[in-house]
Formats: structure tokens, sequence, C-alpha cells
């Protein structure tokens, strides 16, 4: 798997919906809530390579979905 060079750059708020979008969508997929997995999914070998190339693949489409589709839709939250 090549990496191709980012062409474009997003805002760090982009990122971090990106993100959310990212995780609910590895939850949902694979119904783990254990970070180790999550972790293990985005980590790097020694060349630069993705460890899971399909969990960049998620990545992508987190960042072109929050492009499309802006930030995830709030959420009530209860303290």
């Amino acid at each position: 798997m090549e990496l191709k060079k980012a062409e474009e750059q997003i805002l760090v708020k982009e990122g971090y919906d990106a993100m959310l979008y990212l995780l609910e969508e590895y939850w949902k997929l694979s119904g783990s809530d254990n970070l180790t997995d999550i972790l293990g999914g985005g980590s790097y070998f020694a060349d630069g390579r993705p460890a899971d190339p399909v969990f960049w693949e998620y990545w992508l489409e987190a960042i072109e979905k929050v492009k499309k589709e802006g930030p995830p839709p709030p959420q009530v939250l209860e303290r």
C-alpha cells in the first residue's frame, strides 16, 4: 500500500470531527470499545505504512464525511 502525499489540509476542528466519525464507525463495525483494539488499528509499521490498511481507509472516509456533511450532530449528555 502506497500512501499518497496529502494534497490538502484539514482544520483542527475537522480533524476532531473526523476522529469522532471514525470511532463511531469502528465501534459499529467491530462492536469493540477496547482502546487497545482502536490504537492497534491506528498504528504504523516502521516504514510508515499503516498497520491496518482498512483502518486507514476508515480515516479517509471520515475526513470525506466531515467535508460533505459537516460535524456529527450534537448529543445530549447527562452529567
